[in-house]
């Protein structure tokens, strides 16, 4: 049996006090110009939040409050790729840096016709192993085989991301922990959290959290610097 609708209001209630407006929401991701992501982002970024002020509202514990810790950390990481990889796309996709990021060079072999093989064959031959004729040659990557660290990297050299100043005076290296927490989100299983405790879970889903406002304004501000985004 769900709840009363008393119970519906009162808890939505609460899970929506102090959260931010809708403007507030698309003005954060304004510089996303497919609208389609900007959307996702901002339903994901306000799901999230509400998601969080539920867990708080039951004081979640144990088990409750893995899930909910680790759902936070999946959500954040997802949101932190799809930005930097729109925002390299999408503005930075002439750059060497980007360039040096979606291509490799890999060796191609040679297609040579079986009698001209057959000769080299004989001639190419070290170590009792045949040797291969081929060329090196830049390739597109594919998709997958481009790392979100490696993504990262790249907007840190473009200056995208860098580290900063906290209000406690501390040195904060953003691209470092930005990879922490996607390196997280692709790590997590049974064994490794068990490895690590709940206390880390937990440090680690705040810092997904706070992290985000410094990400968004770095972006920004480089954005401007190059005149590519003007406040609207």
């Amino acid at each position: 049996m769900s709840f009363t609708k008393e119970t519906k209001d009162e808890i939505i209630q609460y899970c929506n006090n102090h959260l931010p407006e809708e403007n507030w929401y698309k003005k954060q991701f304004d510089f996303i110009l497919d609208e389609i992501l900007r959307d996702r982002l901002i339903k994901e970024f306000k799901a999230i939040r509400f998601a969080y002020k539920l867990y708080e509202g039951i004081e979640a514990t144990e088990e409750n409050l893995l899930f909910e810790v680790r759902n936070q950390i999946l959500a954040y990481a997802s949101i932190y790729e799809a930005v930097i990889e729109n925002v390299l796309e999408e503005y930075y996709s002439d750059t060497e840096e980007y360039e040096l990021l979606n291509n490799h060079v890999i060796p191609v072999k040679i297609d040579i016709p079986k009698d001209k093989m057959s000769k080299l064959t004989q001639v190419l031959e070290h170590d009792e192993k045949n040797i291969v004729p081929f060329y090196y040659a830049k390739k597109r990557k594919e998709k997958t085989q481009v790392r979100f660290d490696d993504k990262c990297r790249t907007a840190e050299k473009i200056g995208l991301v860098h580290s900063f100043v906290n209000d406690k005076g501390i040195i904060v290296s953003l691209p470092e922990e930005l990879i922490e927490i996607y390196s997280y989100r692709n790590g997590i299983h049974l064994i490794a959290e068990q490895r690590k405790g709940i206390s880390y879970e937990i440090n680690l889903s705040k810092k997904a959290y706070r992290r985000m406002k410094p990400f968004i304004e770095q972006i920004k501000e480089k954005l401007r610097e190059d005149g590519k985004y003007t406040d609207k």
